[in-house]
């Protein structure tokens, strides 16, 4: 999973067909465990493209995007945001949401 440095890329990367964003701090115990399950869970889905987001280090994308509170999973397909989850996750919605882009 790469992490995106700088805010400048973020529109890019955001505007590719499926794109899922991890936002996390670096002293987020919580959003390392939480990468760790995902990446178990998403490592056969091709079409997605995977990227963690630390917004401390970027603040601009917090209050861009209106992240509240870490981790926070945000899924993109060409700019549009299509699912937001925080805290607490439902990955069968997520599976369910990658699958549709699989077929």
């Amino acid at each position: 999973m790469e992490t995106i440095e700088q805010y400048k890329n973020v529109n890019a990367i955001i505007n590719k067909d499926l794109v899922m964003i991890i936002a996390k701090t670096h002293s987020c115990t919580t959003c390392k465990s939480i990468h760790n399950i995902l990446e178990n869970n998403l490592e056969h889905y091709d079409k997605i493209e995977k990227y963690n987001i630390y917004i401390d280090d970027i603040d601009l994308f917090r209050g861009e995007h209106l992240i509240f509170s870490v981790p926070t999973i945000l899924i993109f397909s060409k700019g549009k945001e299509l699912l937001r989850e925080s805290r607490y996750f439902n990955y069968n919605k997520i599976d369910r949401l990658i699958e549709m882009f699989e077929i």
